[in-house]
């Protein structure tokens, strides 16, 4: 009888402690359970895309799934023109040397293999947390001491017709990008692989697009302007002293969610200063690359002129201004030929019919994408924009033309209208120009449209660029301009949606 008691208590003493065991084992895997749904939730993009990385050969999203919807609990049409939300974006980060340059080993678009879609332990390799992982940079870093860095800037967003993510003209700028890289002697990535180090990180950070923008009930036309900025960088990123091309290069994608770059401005007009001592570029120089130095030189005229209430700078091709024409009635100033603003383009609508934009000839002025963009809807769409041309000179009968030529400041003195283009920017009407009260000559000229909304051809240019980038306005010239960041690497790289 009492072996059979210790027996017992034995027997129940086990079971005690296999239950209790068992509890905390259910317990811990709760925990566990509710950490991870709570880790995927937050990031679903990221693991999503990880895992149809391992098989290469199949679409980056199949069909069924559609595209990631914007994260919870941000407030995405306040956010500011700044770098937003860090902590919660990833970036892709490549490295080579200037021998070797970029090879299949970085990515092979037959296979779509390589470093960059690579995959150890569920993880991309080139794929990095931009709050956890920063990029190694060292004092003696070539970028940081000689300034070869180069950079390109584009928008993706959501379309309010059909969802899908779709990013604005990325073959111009891997144009624009690879004639940098040349002049910063740093070696171009592929067409390929800068295109899929795009889809890539804009793959990734999904979760991190904008709502698409509503509609407007009258026209349909999308409004706002918030959207997924997304920045390929090359630079320099090998230690040394000399004045020599970087040992070590590194290509680098990151994004940030934002909101318009004239904060706002987008329907009341800039007052822009006319600015005749600083240069933004001269002849010979780099003002047509996009490299970080073009950016450096404008900051401290900036901060000068936003001191005298004004919200940006109109730079001139200072020879012009300071070497006039003997011959010429005009003051120097007026005779002063105009370049563009510290990081945008500028449009004239002239009181003849004419849309015009300082021509690219004298290698001074940044190509930029929505420059370009504007140009060519310009001339595709003329008889669209007649009507408003029409209201905006007052002359029924009126021509458009559109040109790009050397662009005066006296000019101004003949515009109905003014607006300034960029991917930050969109399309941004400007109300006045003029000096200061301590510049060396006096000029002022106010607009008879933009001073609290766009005059009619600035905003019908608008409503076209949005109407385009939201897949809804095409033609045989620009269908290849929106790239779906969804469709396979092939289709993304062809655009087209």
């Amino acid at each position: 009888a009492l072996l059979d008691l210790s027996i017992w208590r034995y027997v129940r003493g086990r079971l005690c402690v296999g239950m209790i065991v068992t509890l905390i084992i259910i317990i811990s895997l709760t925990l566990c359970s509710r950490s991870v749904s709570f880790n995927i939730a937050q990031h679903r993009t990221y693991l999503h895309s990880r895992k149809m990385v391992v098989s290469k050969f199949k679409a980056a999203v199949n069909s069924d799934e559609g595209v990631p919807p914007p994260q919870e609990g941000v407030e995405f049409a306040k956010l500011p023109w700044n770098l937003n939300l860090p902590d919660q974006h990833y970036y892709v980060h490549l490295t080579t040397d200037p021998e070797s340059g970029w090879t299949l080993e970085h990515y092979d678009p037959k296979t779509d293999g390589g470093i960059l879609t690579d995959v150890t332990d569920g993880e991309y390799k080139s794929l990095k947390h931009y709050g956890q992982s920063p990029l190694p940079l060292f004092p003696s870093t070539t970028s940081l001491n000689y300034g070869t860095t180069i950079w390109e800037g584009l928008a993706c967003r959501r379309s309010p017709t059909t969802g899908k993510a779709l990013l604005f003209r990325p073959q111009m700028n891997y144009a624009r990008f690879a004639r940098g890289a040349h002049a910063m002697c740093l070696p171009p990535p592929s067409y390929e692989l800068f295109m899929r180090g795009l889809q890539m990180v804009l793959q990734n950070n999904m979760h991190m697009c904008p709502p698409a923008p509503e509609l407007d009930p009258d026209t349909g036309v999308p409004l706002g302007g918030a959207k997924l900025y997304v920045r390929p960088m090359l630079l320099g990123s090998g230690q040394q002293l000399g004045l020599h091309a970087s040992p070590q290069i590194s290509l680098v994608f990151f994004v940030s969610p934002t909101g318009s770059y004239f904060q706002g401005k987008a329907m009341g007009g800039l007052k822009l200063h006319l600015e005749t001592r600083k240069s933004r570029a001269a002849r010979g120089g780099t003002g047509n690359i996009k490299c970080s130095g073009n950016y450096a030189v404008t900051m401290r005229p900036l901060m000068d002129a936003k001191e005298h209430g004004f919200h940006d700078n109109l730079y001139l091709e200072l020879d012009t201004y300071h070497n006039p024409k003997p011959s010429s009635t005009l003051s120097p100033l007026r005779q002063a030929i105009l370049q563009e603003l510290s990081a945008a383009n500028i449009f004239l609508v002239l009181e003849s019919g004419e849309i015009v934009t300082p021509c690219l000839s004298r290698g001074t002025i940044l190509p930029g994408v929505t420059r370009d963009s504007v140009l060519e809807m310009a001339k595709m769409f003329k008889d669209e924009l007649q009507p408003v041309m029409a209201k905006s000179v007052g002359k029924e009968d009126i021509e458009v033309t559109v040109s790009e030529r050397d662009v005066s400041v006296e000019d101004l003195n003949s515009a109905v209208e003014v607006f300034v283009t960029g991917t930050a920017a969109e399309v941004v009407p400007v109300q006045s120009i003029g000096t200061s009260a301590d510049d060396e000559e006096s000029f002022s000229v106010k607009f008879p449209h933009g001073e609290s909304e766009p005059g009619p051809v600035t905003f019908k240019l608008l409503e076209m660029l949005r109407e385009v980038v939201a897949g809804q306005r095409t033609s045989e010239k620009i269908q290849d301009w929106l790239c779906d960041v969804h469709s396979t690497p092939e289709d993304f790289r062809k655009g087209g949606i």
